[in-house]
Protein backbone atom coordinates (compact mmCIF):
# COMPACT_ATOMS: atom_id res chain seq x y z
CA UNK A 1 0.00 0.00 0.00
CA UNK A 2 2.73 2.92 1.05
CA UNK A 3 4.50 1.30 -2.33
CA UNK A 4 1.23 2.36 -4.03
CA UNK A 5 0.56 6.22 -2.31
CA UNK A 6 4.49 6.91 -3.02
CA UNK A 7 3.57 6.17 -6.90
CA UNK A 8 0.10 8.53 -6.61
CA UNK A 9 2.09 10.98 -4.72
CA UNK A 10 4.13 11.35 -7.50
CA UNK A 11 1.38 12.03 -9.93
CA UNK A 12 -0.42 13.97 -7.95
CA UNK A 13 0.82 17.60 -9.30
CA UNK A 14 0.47 16.24 -12.58
CA UNK A 15 -3.06 14.53 -12.10
CA UNK A 16 -4.29 18.34 -10.08
CA UNK A 17 -2.87 20.25 -12.94
CA UNK A 18 -4.90 17.44 -15.31
CA UNK A 19 -2.66 16.34 -17.72
CA UNK A 20 -2.74 12.56 -16.50
CA UNK A 21 -3.48 10.11 -19.10
CA UNK A 22 -6.90 8.44 -18.97
CA UNK A 23 -5.22 5.30 -17.22
CA UNK A 24 -2.92 7.42 -14.85
CA UNK A 25 -6.10 9.30 -13.78
CA UNK A 26 -8.18 6.54 -12.86
CA UNK A 27 -5.38 4.60 -10.97
CA UNK A 28 -5.01 7.73 -9.19
CA UNK A 29 -9.01 8.22 -8.32
CA UNK A 30 -9.45 4.68 -7.45
CA UNK A 31 -6.67 5.53 -5.00
CA UNK A 32 -7.54 8.36 -3.59
CA UNK A 33 -11.24 6.86 -2.75
CA UNK A 34 -9.48 4.75 0.28
CA UNK A 35 -6.26 6.43 1.26
CA UNK A 36 -7.10 9.72 3.76
CA UNK A 37 -3.53 10.64 3.53
CA UNK A 38 -3.27 11.05 -0.69
CA UNK A 39 -6.40 13.20 -0.28
CA UNK A 40 -4.91 15.22 2.38
CA UNK A 41 -1.62 15.64 0.27
CA UNK A 42 -4.14 16.86 -2.76
CA UNK A 43 -5.53 19.07 -0.67
CA UNK A 44 -2.37 20.89 0.25
CA UNK A 45 -1.29 20.83 -3.64
CA UNK A 46 -4.49 22.57 -4.47
CA UNK A 47 -4.34 24.98 -2.22
CA UNK A 48 -0.36 25.90 -2.93
CA UNK A 49 -1.82 25.77 -6.42
CA UNK A 50 -4.48 27.95 -5.96
CA UNK A 51 -1.96 30.55 -3.94
CA UNK A 52 0.31 30.39 -7.19
CA UNK A 53 -2.23 31.04 -9.21
CA UNK A 54 -3.62 34.09 -7.14
CA UNK A 55 -0.40 35.41 -7.09
CA UNK A 56 0.03 35.35 -10.90
CA UNK A 57 -3.49 36.61 -11.23
CA UNK A 58 -2.29 39.87 -8.77
CA UNK A 59 1.07 39.64 -11.16
CA UNK A 60 -1.18 39.96 -14.03
CA UNK A 61 -3.45 42.66 -12.80
CA UNK A 62 -0.59 44.99 -11.47
CA UNK A 63 1.32 44.25 -14.87
CA UNK A 64 -1.89 45.85 -16.46
CA UNK A 65 -2.99 48.47 -14.21
CA UNK A 66 0.86 49.23 -14.73
CA UNK A 67 0.73 49.57 -18.92
CA UNK A 68 -2.64 51.52 -18.41
CA UNK A 69 -1.32 54.05 -16.52
CA UNK A 70 1.86 54.28 -18.60
CA UNK A 71 -0.79 54.68 -21.44
CA UNK A 72 -3.00 57.23 -19.96
CA UNK A 73 0.10 59.30 -19.68
CA UNK A 74 1.51 58.84 -22.62
CA UNK A 75 -1.80 59.60 -24.46
CA UNK A 76 -1.84 63.12 -22.27
CA UNK A 77 1.73 63.47 -23.53
CA UNK A 78 0.57 62.90 -27.17
CA UNK A 79 -2.17 65.40 -26.70
CA UNK A 80 0.60 67.89 -25.42
CA UNK A 81 2.69 67.39 -28.41
CA UNK A 82 0.43 67.81 -30.36
CA UNK A 83 -1.19 70.86 -29.51
CA UNK A 84 2.24 71.93 -29.30
CA UNK A 85 3.02 71.10 -32.73
CA UNK A 86 -0.41 72.54 -33.75
CA UNK A 87 0.41 75.93 -31.76
CA UNK A 88 3.76 75.86 -33.51
CA UNK A 89 2.82 75.70 -37.19
CA UNK A 90 0.51 78.55 -36.59
CA UNK A 91 2.99 80.47 -35.34
CA UNK A 92 5.07 79.57 -38.36
CA UNK A 93 2.81 80.28 -40.81
CA UNK A 94 1.17 83.27 -39.09
CA UNK A 95 4.71 84.34 -39.57
CA UNK A 96 5.45 82.98 -42.95
CA UNK A 97 2.20 85.27 -43.91
CA UNK A 98 3.40 88.29 -42.44
CA UNK A 99 6.71 87.85 -43.80
CA UNK A 100 5.53 87.49 -47.44
CA UNK A 101 3.19 90.21 -47.56
CA UNK A 102 5.72 92.36 -45.95
CA UNK A 103 8.19 91.71 -48.56
CA UNK A 104 5.53 91.80 -51.39
CA UNK A 105 5.07 95.48 -50.28
CA UNK A 106 8.83 96.46 -49.03
CA UNK A 107 9.65 95.05 -52.80
CA UNK A 108 8.14 97.99 -53.96
CA UNK A 109 9.05 102.27 -53.86
CA UNK A 110 7.71 105.38 -55.18
CA UNK A 111 9.91 107.61 -56.80
CA UNK A 112 8.44 111.37 -56.97
CA UNK A 113 9.57 113.45 -59.22
CA UNK A 114 10.22 117.60 -59.35
CA UNK A 115 7.61 119.80 -60.77
CA UNK A 116 10.88 120.98 -63.15
CA UNK A 117 12.28 117.62 -64.21
CA UNK A 118 12.93 117.61 -67.78
CA UNK A 119 12.53 114.46 -70.17
CA UNK A 120 16.01 114.02 -70.41
CA UNK A 121 16.56 113.56 -66.22
CA UNK A 122 13.43 111.41 -66.42
CA UNK A 123 15.22 109.57 -69.03
CA UNK A 124 18.31 108.78 -67.12
CA UNK A 125 16.21 108.02 -63.58
CA UNK A 126 15.08 105.32 -65.81
CA UNK A 127 17.90 103.92 -67.53
CA UNK A 128 19.41 104.17 -63.77
CA UNK A 129 17.11 101.49 -62.40
CA UNK A 130 16.92 99.48 -65.36
CA UNK A 131 20.69 99.20 -64.96
CA UNK A 132 20.49 98.09 -61.57
CA UNK A 133 17.78 95.83 -61.28
CA UNK A 134 17.76 92.25 -63.13
CA UNK A 135 13.88 92.37 -63.03
CA UNK A 136 11.33 94.84 -62.00
CA UNK A 137 8.52 96.42 -63.07
CA UNK A 138 8.32 100.41 -63.79
CA UNK A 139 5.26 102.22 -63.80
CA UNK A 140 5.30 106.08 -64.62
CA UNK A 141 2.42 108.04 -63.11
CA UNK A 142 1.75 111.53 -64.33
CA UNK A 143 0.71 114.57 -62.01
CA UNK A 144 -2.26 114.35 -64.04
CA UNK A 145 -3.06 110.84 -63.81
CA UNK A 146 -2.21 110.70 -60.16
CA UNK A 147 -4.86 113.60 -59.87
CA UNK A 148 -7.54 111.66 -61.19
CA UNK A 149 -6.93 108.59 -59.35
CA UNK A 150 -7.16 110.45 -56.20
CA UNK A 151 -10.46 111.55 -57.27
CA UNK A 152 -11.58 107.87 -56.69
CA UNK A 153 -10.43 107.64 -53.11
CA UNK A 154 -13.64 106.79 -50.66
CA UNK A 155 -12.86 110.15 -48.26
CA UNK A 156 -15.26 112.23 -49.66
CA UNK A 157 -13.48 115.84 -47.85
CA UNK A 158 -10.49 115.06 -50.08
CA UNK A 159 -12.18 113.91 -53.69
CA UNK A 160 -14.33 117.65 -53.00
CA UNK A 161 -11.29 119.47 -52.50
CA UNK A 162 -9.66 117.83 -55.30
CA UNK A 163 -12.43 118.60 -57.63
CA UNK A 164 -11.26 121.79 -57.60
CA UNK A 165 -8.44 120.82 -59.70
CA UNK A 166 -8.51 119.32 -63.44
CA UNK A 167 -6.48 117.74 -65.82
CA UNK A 168 -3.22 120.11 -66.66
CA UNK A 169 -4.25 122.41 -64.32
CA UNK A 170 -0.32 123.95 -62.95
CA UNK A 171 -1.94 124.22 -59.71
CA UNK A 172 -1.91 119.88 -59.03
CA UNK A 173 -1.28 119.59 -55.46
CA UNK A 174 0.26 116.17 -56.73
CA UNK A 175 3.64 115.27 -58.26
CA UNK A 176 4.92 113.09 -60.75
CA UNK A 177 6.34 109.37 -59.80
CA UNK A 178 7.92 106.19 -60.72
CA UNK A 179 6.45 103.15 -59.77
CA UNK A 180 9.07 100.40 -58.99
CA UNK A 181 8.40 96.49 -57.96
CA UNK A 182 11.35 94.53 -57.48
CA UNK A 183 12.47 91.49 -56.24
CA UNK A 184 13.14 92.17 -52.57
CA UNK A 185 13.57 94.84 -49.94
CA UNK A 186 17.45 95.12 -49.96
CA UNK A 187 17.02 95.71 -53.74
CA UNK A 188 14.74 98.51 -52.82
CA UNK A 189 17.08 99.77 -50.46
CA UNK A 190 20.63 99.82 -52.98
CA UNK A 191 18.08 101.82 -55.98
CA UNK A 192 17.07 103.75 -53.23
CA UNK A 193 20.76 105.02 -52.02
CA UNK A 194 21.83 104.97 -56.25
CA UNK A 195 18.76 107.65 -57.59
CA UNK A 196 17.72 109.58 -54.55
CA UNK A 197 20.65 112.11 -55.12
CA UNK A 198 19.56 112.23 -58.60
CA UNK A 199 18.87 115.35 -60.80
CA UNK A 200 14.35 115.94 -61.10
CA UNK A 201 14.10 113.89 -57.73
CA UNK A 202 12.16 114.84 -55.45
CA UNK A 203 11.20 112.20 -52.44
CA UNK A 204 11.40 108.30 -52.05
CA UNK A 205 8.94 106.12 -50.28
CA UNK A 206 9.41 102.81 -49.64
CA UNK A 207 8.10 100.25 -46.78
CA UNK A 208 11.98 99.00 -46.33
CA UNK A 209 11.90 100.97 -42.61
CA UNK A 210 8.68 99.86 -41.58
CA UNK A 211 8.97 96.41 -38.66
CA UNK A 212 6.97 93.66 -40.33
CA UNK A 213 5.05 93.27 -37.70
CA UNK A 214 4.17 96.94 -37.31
CA UNK A 215 3.31 96.94 -40.73
CA UNK A 216 0.57 93.54 -40.34
CA UNK A 217 -0.84 95.54 -37.32
CA UNK A 218 -1.41 98.85 -39.67
CA UNK A 219 -2.63 96.48 -42.51
CA UNK A 220 -5.60 95.35 -40.43
CA UNK A 221 -6.27 98.76 -38.47
CA UNK A 222 -6.56 100.31 -42.11
CA UNK A 223 -9.08 97.27 -42.87
CA UNK A 224 -11.22 98.06 -40.32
Amino acid sequence: MKKECDIVKDLLFSYNDGVLSTTSKEFVENHLKTCEDCNNTLKEIKQESDKKNKSKMQHEKDNIDFFKSVKKKMTKKNIIISIGILILLVIIIFNVLIFYNYNKVASSMIIYLQDDITEEQLENIKNKIIENSSNLELTYISKEKALEEAKDWEDREIVNFLDEYTSGDSNNPFLASIEVKVNSSKEVQELSKIVQNMPGVSSIYSYIEWNPYEFFIASVLQNK
